[in-house]
């Protein structure tokens, strides 16, 4: 069932940091959301800072996600099956939405992603 904006984004939220807990540097612990969220950010300006500074703040995101950067569906059936899951889209879309949602899905879980990023964060 499609959810609002609102819940759904709050479900893109929690299932990122999840993903992010698989990370090397997270064995054995059991970080907070505020920890996640910080290595998420340190590490995308880390690496990404300058593409920042090119591109803007959203696009660096995307190429970011798009390189593979954290563990998230990748495959055009996962992405669709993350979509329904998560509430963005109904249970049968039909092949038009498929489509929409694999061509925008980066950019959108980039908007996602900076939807969380703390206020005091900027590119190192």
């Amino acid at each position: 069932m499609k959810l609002h904006h609102t819940a759904y984004k709050k479900n893109y939220k929690k299932y990122i940091l999840e993903c992010l807990k698989t990370e090397d540097i997270f064995i054995d612990k059991q970080p907070t959301d505020e920890e996640l969220i910080n290595y998420l950010f340190d590490r995308f300006n880390s690496e990404y800072g300058w593409s920042i500074e090119r591109q803007g703040k959203q696009k660096a995101l995307t190429d970011w996600l798009q390189g593979l950067a954290i563990s998230i569906p990748f495959y055009y059936e996962d992405i669709i099956n993350l979509a329904i899951k998560m509430g963005s889209i109904d249970e049968k879309p039909n092949e038009k939405l498929k489509e929409r949602v694999c061509e925008n899905y980066w950019s959108f879980m980039a908007n996602a992603i900076l939807s969380f990023e703390p206020k005091n964060k900027e590119v190192a």
